[in-house]
């Protein structure tokens, strides 16, 4: 396996793995600056036509499992069967992303991605459906993810270094929502025209995008020599996490806005239908305003964010989705529940896409592949359960109540997070300043 990783493709070292462009004038629009680096330009591309064949596929999917039983059970096994094993397998996927060349295990599960899609073709073109074949392939392709996620997370400080990364996880958030609103759209077109395998067939090809950027791309020969033991390998990213608690608590706090601030989504069906009577569509348009405020977030990130402003922006996020979701709560009209879906949208962007950048800056050449894979590991955890509780509320005490407990969650965490970060900088600052001022001197005597 070593082998093939390594030499599939040949790295060609002709310039540096993140050569940069020209330096933006001062004064100029910065907004897209990560798009100077020829690799991640390469990758920007591939991304935005893969993402959106996948959303394509998933609208698709979803619709096929729905038609097979009538019911929403097998809709909701397809997502888990996808989402299962990023939980279980995060941590140790992200250590293949350190042990073995980023680029070349990228475009492996490209490749099985792309083989997966044309199978789900393949058996709905020849009619052998069944929920088993489709639980089994979904599976899979969760595998696949969840191999190929904390590689592609970690590989984007290696196109573009440092001064540009948290610029270049803004463009890849607003890739990524934009895909979300236009893929699924896309995929509602296609069904009536190609029907549900052209769909499958055509997320396929986009998957060749890709697979030409990866290829394309110029990176240095970087020796990675595989550590001896695989199981120190496995933990040196919780062994990272421990002793970095700056990290540790926005890992926490992560995992607490993934808990209280994700469910919003699937609240929004019941909020339409019982506190609205919008019905679909009314569900529909304000998916649509999650989608748009989250590109708006994406976009600040990408104009403003600095290492210097990231305590800012993470503390916006947490504000305008706490702010958001009790606006929500509040909104008798659809108006209302558009302008408070567009907030909710931008503030949990706004968060994710700072703390992600944070994690790879303050995570190690040798382990950021891991600590990636443990960062999705606590947020695919915390998001399903967010969702099982807010489903219990809603269900119990109605959706207006749920909304608001949730952003009462968001806004004590954040505030009991806070006060442990502030008493852990205070300790720091007296260790500092004991060091500095150095050993006590006994104090002098009075001379006779």
């Amino acid at each position: 396996m070593c082998t093939s990783l390594s030499s599939l493709p040949a790295a060609k070292p002709v310039e540096s793995s993140h050569s940069p462009g020209p330096l933006p004038r001062p004064g100029s629009p910065t907004t897209f600056r990560a798009l100077r680096h020829r690799n991640y330009r390469l990758y920007f591309v591939g991304q935005i036509i893969s993402l959106t064949g996948s959303w394509v596929q998933t609208a698709a999917l979803t619709w096929l499992a729905y038609q097979l039983t009538a019911g929403s059970s097998l809709p909701a096994s397809v997502t888990a069967a996808q989402v299962v094993p990023t939980l279980l397998l995060g941590a140790w996927s992200g250590s293949l992303a350190d042990r073995f060349p980023r680029r070349s295990l990228i475009f492996i599960a490209q490749a099985a991605l792309l083989v997966l899609a044309m199978l789900l073709a393949g058996v709905v073109a020849f009619e052998f459906v069944t929920p088993m074949a489709l639980l089994t392939l979904s599976f899979f392709i969760g595998v696949v993810n969840a191999i190929d996620t904390p590689a592609r997370l970690s590989f984007v400080i290696d196109m573009v270094g440092r001064d540009d990364l948290m610029n270049a996880v803004a463009l890849n958030s607003l890739v990524f929502n934009l895909a979300r609103v236009v893929g699924p759209a896309l995929g509602m077109l296609a069904l009536p025209l190609v029907g549900i395998a052209g769909c499958f067939f055509l997320n396929g090809l986009t998957f060749v995008a890709v697979l030409f950027a990866l290829g394309a791309m110029r990176l240095p020969a970087k020796v990675r020599t595989p550590p001896p033991d695989v199981r120190r390998v496995s933990t040196s990213g919780f062994r990272h996490l421990a002793r970095r608690p700056a990290m540790l608590l926005l890992l926490v706090l992560a995992g607490s806005m993934a808990f209280f601030g994700w469910p919003v989504l699937a609240l929004l069906p019941a909020l339409s239908d019982q506190s609205l009577a919008a019905g679909s569509s009314g569900y529909a348009s304000m998916l649509i305003a999650i989608g748009l405020g989250a590109l708006c977030g994406a976009l600040v990130v990408a104009t403003f964010g600095t290492s210097a402003r990231r305590v800012s922006l993470i503390a916006g996020g947490l504000v305008v989705g706490a702010v958001a979701l009790v606006g929500l709560s509040r909104s008798t009209t659809l108006p209302q529940a558009w302008a408070c879906c567009g907030l909710a949208g931008c503030g949990l962007i706004l968060f994710f896409a700072t703390a992600q950048s944070w994690m790879q800056l303050g995570a190690d050449e040798h382990n950021r592949g891991q600590v990636m894979g443990i960062w999705l590991m606590v947020l695919s955890g915390a998001q399903p359960a967010g969702n099982l509780v807010a489903g219990h509320l809603a269900d119990s005490f109605g959706v207006p109540l749920a909304l608001m407990v949730l952003a009462v969650g968001i806004g004590a965490s954040s505030a009991l997070l806070g006060v442990v970060a502030l008493g852990l900088s205070r300790r720091v600052r007296a260790r500092v300043r004991l060091a500095q001022e150095g050993p006590a001197r006994p104090a002098p005597t009075a001379i006779e």
